[in-house]
């Protein structure tokens, strides 16, 4: 059985490519006519099912872009099939994805819907600001077309809520942002801070600072209090409070088992989490490989031996109970490094600390 390392994969079927061209994006440069050469092909697909269920009785595959539907509808048919051998073997298998939406169609939902993916959709609030930083390639925003696809996806019972990127273009506007949803009834809402910047040049930055997304993510916090709707999930803010009272659902950024989540490409290479860029460093193997293999790599143990470094670094801050040392990219200046960043701390533990006093004036703790 895996303890722990390299059990949830975040697969890229078609690595980075995408039909849309957000500003933000990590991905820079790729084209939509080069999908054929970046898809998965079937001998590496099976490659990956069986690696991620032959030591595993309870798999979560994490299906993921650039946009993973250019994949195509039969793959994810090969995907169900080769799964299906392992789920009769007992293996209990669950299927997220996570898509831009605008490609969606009555087919596609059928599909999911019988085979009881989940879909997670990304939507960055309204359309004024969604269109500022998520568009095609022509410019033209893709807020309606997501928008229609969310609708599909809802209808067939399949829909699991929204990441919302936080950015220059929407962090002032907490208060819109989480009515717009409510107006809308997405109540599973996850926020991302955008950190780095991709390749549309007329946006100078996008990028928000630690303190600004700690702001945005405690206004939040205040509406959703003050909304007191127990079916409104903000994955972020549930964690944080599940943490303080006692529970232990906890998002990834709060697991401290950063080696139990790695990208899989469409060749089957295995590297560190979909946080990191794909270097070297952070290359675990293949899934042609034999497991044993892959566990006792020398940068899978280089990565471990990092985290529990990290981990002994953090013990002693009030708040390691909650952040367990946080995500190890985006807490720490480098891979090496072991002190996290300063101002991503003293903001977390700022949020930590607000949330915490929150619940004590509801009186739960």
């Amino acid at each position: 059985m895996f303890c722990h390392s390299v059990s949830t994969p975040i697969v890229k079927p078609v690595n980075g490519l995408c039909n849309i061209s957000c500003s933000y994006c990590y991905a820079i440069g790729l084209k939509e006519h080069a999908v054929i050469r970046n898809r998965m092909c079937p001998e590496i697909l099976k490659a990956v099912i069986d690696f991620f269920c032959r030591d595993q009785d309870d798999i979560e595959f994490i299906w993921h872009g650039g946009e993973p539907l250019l994949a195509g509808l039969d793959f994810y048919r090969m995907v169900t099939e080769f799964q299906g051998v392992w789920e009769r073997r007992g293996k209990r298998i669950t299927n997220f994805l996570q898509t831009n939406a605008t490609l969606i169609t009555p087919q596609w939902v059928r599909f999911f819907a019988e085979n009881n993916f989940l879909i997670g959709v990304s939507l960055d609030g309204p359309k004024e600001f969604h269109d500022q930083v998520r568009c095609y390639s022509s410019g033209k925003g893709s807020y309606d077309n997501v928008m229609r696809g969310i609708d599909l996806l809802s209808g067939a019972g399949i829909f699991n809520g929204i990441i919302c990127g936080i950015s220059t273009a929407n962090y002032r506007f907490p208060k819109e942002i989480f009515n717009f949803f409510i107006e809308k009834k997405i109540k599973k809402l996850k926020f991302a801070r955008v950190k780095s910047i991709g390749h549309c040049d007329d946006i100078s930055s996008l990028v928000i600072s630690p303190a600004q997304y700690a702001d945005f993510m405690i206004a939040i916090f205040d509406i959703w209090l003050e909304l007191d709707d127990p079916e409104v999930e903000i994955r972020d803010i549930q964690s944080v409070v599940n943490l303080i009272l006692g529970g232990n659902k906890r998002e990834c950024i709060y697991m401290g088992q950063c080696d139990q989540f790695v990208t899989v490409y469409s060749d089957g290479s295995i590297y560190g989490c979909d946080s990191f860029p794909k270097i070297d460093a952070l290359r675990f193997g293949s899934v042609l490989d034999e497991s044993s293999i892959v566990q006792s790599n020398s940068h899978l143990q280089n990565f471990r031996e990092l985290l529990r470094r990290r981990k002994e670094h953090c013990q002693t801050c009030d708040w390691y109970f909650i952040c367990k040392g946080g995500c190890a990219k985006d807490c720490y200046e480098q891979l090496d490094s072991v002190e996290p960043l300063s101002e991503v701390c003293e903001n977390l533990k700022r949020y930590f600390e607000y949330i915490s006093t929150g619940i004590k004036s509801y009186n739960l703790l």
